[in-house]
């Protein structure tokens, strides 16, 4: 049981929360009542998943050396000791080929895609993460590619202004975690487990994270204020979602540079309440104005 326990948490379950990228097609085609629609997205979110934590598997394997320096991932199961290495490679290989398998009975394009993701990553894990910038543009194409998997899978188009949007808060989320990373390494003293690392500075983070973030809010404001999106909607009213997402990113800003959290985004996003809320109020306006 312990065994088990410890494959579960080196598949970071958590970190499936990306995967909700996957439903942007499905909400914003205006074919998230439908049934077939719904599952289809379903399993690409599932397929994403297996997907996913095969190259996390694989990352850990190959970072194994500075994962066992790191204050918080030498407690992963497989720096700790809890996985043999030969079955967490066992493991990856299998998770990967289920997902791409799977990709291949859905969609040509979503195997494309995910042979896409695959790809990167592995390229990631072995030379692009040693890339300043380049690190945290691949790491943010991962949250594209899912967006543009949900859409593939459904044979719908997203506006570009909305995938621009997703690109930039995906950035937005990517740099904020490497902004806290060196906010750790400088204050608490430690060495960088990542070369990386040492080539970045917080005020220049700093900067292209408020770019990143004003970027997000005005792209999002043109989809939602665009004549061409209300045509297609029949609704005027999509606008009247932009607060929350103004309020969101301002909110996630603060729990970065204030509050000094953020170098895991997706436990930030599933633990703090109030941003739990305007998430959720964003949804539902979304949906309301969208289908009803």
């Amino acid at each position: 049981m312990r065994t088990i326990r410890a494959i579960v948490l080196s598949l970071r379950p958590l970190q499936w929360v990306k995967n909700l990228f996957v439903f942007a097609g499905l909400v914003f085609s205006q074919e998230f009542l439908n049934p077939q629609k719904f599952l289809l997205s379903l399993e690409t979110f599932v397929v994403f998943c297996f997907l996913a934590s095969g190259i996390y598997l694989f990352n850990d394997i190959v970072d194994l050396p500075a994962d066992r320096l790191h204050p918080d991932k030498k407690h992963r199961p497989l720096p700790s000791g809890e996985i043999p290495i030969y079955l967490a490679g066992i493991i990856s290989v299998l998770l990967v080929f289920i997902g791409l398998f799977w990709s291949a009975k859905l969609s040509s394009g979503l195997f494309l895609i995910g042979a896409m993701y695959v790809v990167l990553q592995i390229l990631y894990t072995f030379i692009l993460k040693k890339l300043v910038i380049v690190d945290i543009i691949v790491v943010a194409s991962g949250f594209l590619l899912r967006a543009a998997a949900g859409a593939v899978v459904l044979g719908v188009e997203i506006s570009s202004w909305l995938l621009l949007c997703t690109s930039l808060l995906a950035l937005f989320m990517v740099t904020a975690k490497r902004r806290q990373e060196l906010f750790r390494i400088e204050t608490e003293k430690t060495p960088a487990t990542r070369k990386v690392m040492r080539e970045y500075s917080l005020p220049f983070l700093d900067e292209i994270l408020a770019i990143q973030g004003y970027g997000a809010i005005i792209t999002y404001a043109i989809y939602v204020f665009d004549p061409g999106t209300a045509s297609r909607f029949g609704t005027k009213y999509l606008g009247l979602t932009l607060p929350f997402v103004i309020y969101g990113i301002f909110r996630y800003l603060f729990l970065v540079k204030v509050e000094g959290r953020g170098e895991s985004p997706e436990r930030l996003v599933i633990s703090d309440p109030i941003f739990i809320i305007n998430l959720l109020l964003w949804m539902a306006s979304v949906l309301i104005i969208i289908y009803y």
